[in-house]
């Protein structure tokens, strides 16, 4: 069950500095703490894009992608909870262990765990109440869209569009993978209308976001891509999915649907 009072604020401030072990500098100036600079260890840190404002999201799937992109996401100061139907996954995520072998990862989330701004569950009813973004990664290890993937991507749906029925402020659904037009207007928009008695464009929002790679493995790649490709169904949607990804090192190129 997901516990709200997991997401209180902690207080602690790390200085920064290079060592041969990941490093950290945290801020809470904003009255939220987020990583603003960070080392994997190598002899180069870089900074984080700056997050001006908490936003609240919610991220189904949590395979690779998805989970990266949790733990990323946190860590810059959002409020995160990720979804999932797989027990393993969300266990692991709540112990502060992730399934990548990534350098750094791991010392990444166990500083997310001091800012208690990241949870998983199984509860996506739950989850789309409490907050205003639903990040939908589906088959992110493989990247191939299959009628197995398009099946997952209905059930989600469905589940987003019944907690929508329910929620009075506008949400943004950002698919974030490749995604055809078609299988969005033709099939998943209507399961979201149906399920939530509501319309498109004036409840929610619909956008999918893509990278320049699409094989985005590592924090770095995912913090620092070249550009990111919004496709998106009306301009409040992608209004708010270009602030999700604002102080991103990416051009950003809009495509309308």
């Amino acid at each position: 069950m997901f516990d709200s009072q997991r997401f209180d604020n902690s207080h602690d401030h790390h200085a920064y500095s290079y060592s041969n072990k990941p490093q950290f500098a945290v801020d809470n100036t904003r009255g939220f703490n987020r990583i603003v600079a960070f080392s994997d260890g190598s002899a180069q840190g870089y900074q984080l894009p700056k997050c001006r404002n908490s936003k609240r999201i919610s991220v189904f799937g949590l395979g690779h992608k998805g989970a990266l992109s949790a733990i990323c996401m946190a860590a810059i100061g959002h409020r995160v909870i990720g979804v999932d139907l797989d027990q393993r996954r969300i266990n692991a995520l709540n112990q502060g262990r992730t399934f990548s072998e990534e350098d750094g990862l791991p010392e990444l989330l166990s500083q997310i765990g001091t800012f208690c701004n990241l949870v998983a569950t199984d509860d996506g009813f739950n989850a789309v109440k409490r907050s205003d973004y639903s990040l939908i990664y589906v088959n992110d290890d493989t990247g191939n869209t299959t009628s197995v993937s398009i099946d997952k991507l209905k059930i989600i749906c469905e589940q987003i569009g019944l907690s929508l029925r329910y929620k009075e402020h506008y949400h943004n659904i950002v698919f974030c993978q490749q995604i055809a037009s078609d299988l969005v207007k033709d099939v998943l928009v209507p399961i979201l209308e149906n399920q939530s008695g509501k319309r498109v464009s004036e409840a929610f929002g619909v956008t999918s976001v893509q990278s320049s790679s699409q094989k985005t493995r590592s924090i770095k790649e995912f913090y620092q891509p070249a550009q990111l490709t919004i496709q998106f169904m009306d301009k409040q949607s992608c209004q708010m999915t270009e602030q999700l990804f604002n102080g991103f090192k990416a051009s950003i190129r809009r495509i309308s649907w």
